[in-house]
């Protein structure tokens, strides 16, 4: 095992412990369930929360509304970010071109912002035209106050600009979380498993 994928596993360990302990304080606000943050399939799958979001197209709807009816594989971004971002934006291109010309009409890629301030529909929409975004790739930001929560849930329950997760979240037709992949995954691995769920 690498010293990488040890400070990998002691970190999601120390986090798992710390989201479990803070899930248990008196008094807390709600939490989203304690989901194991490895990759692979996440049993039982668990309900995405429907918060209201903003579409690059401009659109006030809500996450279910953009979830419903599709695969879904989910990705964290924010336009300013200048490090994992575009790798995992170049990782979206890729699935795209691995899904074909067309796509397929119940599949689609979300990136969701965690910095709503600054991430205007426009800045969305360049950022998307950026890595040639086609169809069938939308991106949205929640509102502020539900970031954290969205972060807890698909980030690893680390919050901040610099702690967002590089994992790419699976979601099924009925706006469950069913998968997330392992750090920053091949175009190919997402691309299979948005095919076979």
């Amino acid at each position: 095992m690498s010293v990488l994928d040890e400070h990998a596993r002691r970190r999601r360990a120390w986090l798992t412990a710390a989201l479990a302990l803070t899930a248990l304080r008196p008094g807390s606000a709600p939490a989203v369930p304690i989901v194991g943050y490895h990759g692979g399939r996440v049993t039982p799958p668990v309900p995405v929360p429907d918060v209201p979001v903003h579409t690059a197209d401009g659109r006030a709807t809500r996450l279910h509304a953009l979830l419903n009816g599709r695969v879904t594989a989910l990705q964290l971004f924010f336009t300013g970010c200048s490090s994992t971002c575009p790798i995992q934006g170049a990782v979206f291109q890729r699935v795209q071109g691995l899904l074909g010309p067309r796509g397929h009409p119940d599949v689609q890629l979300l990136s969701l912002s965690i910095s709503p301030l600054e991430d205007t529909p426009a800045r969305m929409r360049a950022w998307l035209a950026r890595f040639d975004a086609r169809p069938g790739w939308i991106a949205a930001a929640p509102e502020l106050k539900d970031v954290d929560v969205l972060q807890a849930l698909f980030g690893g329950g680390l919050t901040g600009l610099d702690n967002h997760s590089t994992q790419v979240q699976i979601v099924d037709r009925a706006g469950a979380l069913i998968w997330r992949t392992y750090e920053l995954p091949s175009a190919e691995s997402v691309a299979d498993i948005l095919r076979r769920a």
